[in-house]
């Protein structure tokens, strides 16, 4: 078997087998088969590559039986679409930190009486030299898949998805009592201060564009008028809304939470990709959950969702015995009014790309040029008439829960 410089080699998954089968030293193996190839299209990758890579072995004769396996491998990568990110936003620290650290320590304290709960896949090997790779758990093995959609999402898969949050957020608040502050490297999200530069040529192009298809469409004042006045300020208000207020309660965020990071199976279900993780308001995460994941449902049933987030969330809490006084419902309700802004940058960028159907990186990146293509792209994209439907019924809602003043 041909040995090649970095981990797309076979004994590279030597300490990763005997992990992942919790191996004895007497338990010789020998790998057979090694491949790489590329994980499934939706987890093609932002920020870095990502690969499946797919292993057979065989024991020494008596000891066990031939073993099939197969690993999920995040790669940092200067070609990988908004790598120019990946240093700035220290991604591959930053995600090392929560699966090596943090998520078994906030299984630990969300398993109780017997009820093993699990966050997002197991973590088998980091290595930053000569890659910067993280080796993880296939969840497919275990019979995990994601919806098919990627915008959507049916009630009671999201009930789901808020019923694990509030426990991954609980677990992230009792996680601070017992061990003190997180560092420095969840201090902000995607969009900050230091980040503002690098993303404002992507997303206040596309908020720019929209905010002009409502135009076009004559939409009534009194939704219009507030959003023009955020056009080329959109990110820098988002930075203001994202600051952490000490006299709330505030949690580990997701970061990044739509259907193509979570995976199902059965009841159950895991979060993939924490990348962007950061300390806030938990009403962060999830207003881009519900805008990118349950924007046909906030249409009619938003302040539901959200009580029963709450619910949950409360249930939580109290579970691990969280001795600080709990937000009530209205409470966190007024948190979200307040950084409602924050619901705009997917709303005018991954919900309508998604809707689009535009998956390729080119596409994306195409999207924002000035370009005849680009123009014509961005026409296509917000004129696409179930997009329209949707910020049609979306609009009055937003405003009459003061989301958007």
């Amino acid at each position: 078997m041909m040995s090649e410089p970095g981990w797309k080699r076979a004994d590279f998954f030597s300490d990763v087998i005997v992990r992942d089968l919790s191996l004895e030293c007497s338990d010789s193996f020998t790998i057979t088969s090694f491949r790489v190839g590329e994980a499934n299209e939706k987890t093609a990758g932002y920020m870095s590559h990502i690969y499946r890579v797919l292993i057979e072995l065989q024991f020494a004769k008596g000891t066990r039986e031939p073993a099939s396996l197969s690993y999920i491998v995040k790669e940092k990568s200067d070609t990988a679409f908004g790598n120019d990110l990946v240093e700035l936003l220290s991604v591959f620290p930053r995600e090392s930190e929560v699966y090596e650290k943090l998520l078994p320590a906030f299984e630990r304290y969300a398993t109780c009486d017997g009820n093993v709960v699990r966050f997002g896949p197991k973590l088998f090997k980091t290595v930053s030299t000569p890659d910067t790779v993280i080796v993880m758990e296939d969840l497919t093995r275990s019979q995990f898949h994601m919806r098919e959609k990627s915008f959507g999402l049916p009630v009671v898969d999201v009930k789901r998805i808020l019923e694990k949050l509030a426990k991954f957020h609980a677990a992230s608040v009792v996680y601070v009592e017992k061990n003190g502050a997180y560092s420095d490297l969840f201090a902000e999200g995607v969009i900050s201060e230091r980040t503002i530069d690098s993303l404002r040529g992507h997303y206040e192009t596309l908020y720019s564009a929209f905010v002009q298809s409502l135009r076009d469409r004559n939409i009534p004042a009194e939704y219009l008028q507030p959003l023009i006045i955020l056009d080329g300020q959109l990110l820098r208000e988002c930075c203001k809304a994202q600051q952490v207020d000490k006299s709330e309660l505030n949690v580990l965020n997701h970061g990044d939470l739509w259907p193509n990071n979570v995976m199902f199976c059965g009841e159950d279900l895991r979060f993939l990709d924490f990348q962007t993780a950061f300390y806030g308001s938990p009403t962060a995460d999830l207003l881009y959950f519900f805008t990118t994941s349950a924007t046909e449902l906030m249409c009619d049933s938003l302040e539901e969702l959200l009580r029963y987030y709450h619910e949950q969330l409360v249930r939580a809490l109290e579970q691990l015995q969280y001795s600080k006084a709990i937000p009530s419902y209205m409470e966190l309700l007024d948190q979200m009014r307040r950084r409602g802004i924050l619901l705009l940058p997917p709303l005018s960028e991954a919900v309508a790309i998604t809707m689009s159907g535009l998956t390729e990186p080119a596409d994306v990146a195409m999207i924002t040029s000035e370009q005849p293509e680009g123009v014509s792209l961005r026409q296509r994209v917000y004129n696409n008439p179930s997009y329209v439907a949707l910020i049609d019924r979306l609009l009055p809602k937003l405003y009459e829960l003061q989301l958007l003043k």
